[in-house]
């Protein structure tokens, strides 16, 4: 880190302070640990360390764990800031719970926020490499929620609800595009309609969410009249065209508020245009159809 050699001198300084002449053979344990740390030699200062915290005289210290973590964060910051399961950073955040446990003063607190804050984004950009590449919608709100547990160690007055809002949007995105290619993909209709319900849960009229919602079911309801077969039995028609209706008001209820809101929104005046015929509503459609010329939106 940046500050690594400013932090290891204050971890040294405050050791002195707090110890006194008693503890001076584990100081000079603590010190070489500290001096490996700052050589960049940090895999020498893990056994250094690991003396240290186990020492009866020093494993009731702060200074001992917050170094601890330090330590084993530049191990883990070689190999492991992209894994979803890593011993290196369950240590590290171990020995800072403890360094918390035993009251450090305000230079630790900051020096122990610090390196939860790092950790934490880790596990976002963990999250967002699950949902974008992996499409692993359950390890990804595995990574999320860890990311947000962490933050709330170091910082517990945060209100995330625009970090939630960000992250559930992008679920929704993703797997609604997967079902919007492949209207059979149930799995990843009901992944994106629960990520958009956590949205609605926070911010009702979000556009990014609504939008999405509302084009899931105008998709469901195009792709079912494409399917329609006029040969088959009137009965069977009646019931396709009864459930296309049903899918165009689902998503008008959508739509509506994106449009509402943004009533010069081409996305969604395109959509109701769209709802509006599927649902055989003359007049809406004609409504619409104007308000597409006017804002020089090509029909498909």
């Amino acid at each position: 880190m940046n500050n690594l050699r400013y932090i290891v001198k204050n971890l040294f300084l405050g050791l002195m302070v707090t110890w006194g002449i008693s503890g001076f053979a584990q100081i000079d344990r603590l010190n070489r640990a500290q001096q490996l740390l700052q050589a960049r030699t940090p895999d020498l200062a893990q056994a250094a360390i690991d003396s240290v915290i186990q020492h009866p005289e020093t494993k009731g210290d702060f200074v001992s764990w917050t170094t601890r973590a330090y330590i084993y964060f530049e191990i883990y910051k070689r190999g492991d800031k992209t894994k979803l399961n890593s011993p290196l950073r369950d240590t590290i955040v171990s020995s800072l719970q403890v360094s918390n446990a035993l009251k450090p003063d305000a230079d630790y607190m900051n020096n122990n926020r610090r390196l939860l804050v790092s950790l934490s984004t880790h596990y976002y950009n963990i999250a967002k490499t699950l949902l974008q590449d992996s499409i692993n919608d359950k390890r990804s709100a595995f990574a999320y929620n860890k990311c947000k547990e962490l933050f709330m160690i170091a910082k517990p007055d945060t209100n995330f609800a625009s970090r939630d809002i960000e992250y559930y949007n992008a679920v929704g995105s993703v797997f609604s595009d997967i079902f919007n290619k492949d209207n059979k993909n149930e799995k990843a209709q009901e992944v994106a309609k629960l990520a958009f319900l956590k949205v609605f849960d926070l911010q009702p009229d979000n556009t990014p969410a609504n939008m999405n919602m509302g084009l899931m079911y105008l998709n469901q309801g195009i792709n079912l009249a494409k399917s329609l077969d006029y040969g088959a039995d009137l009965s069977q028609i009646d019931a396709i065209q009864e459930n296309i209706v049903k899918l165009a008001k689902q998503s008008e209820q959508f739509i509506f508020k994106v449009y509402k809101k943004e009533p010069k929104n081409e996305k969604a005046v395109l959509a109701l245009y769209y709802i509006y015929r599927m649902m055989n509503d003359a007049a809406k459609q004609d409504e619409f159809l104007k308000k597409c010329k006017e804002l020089n939106i090509k029909l498909d």
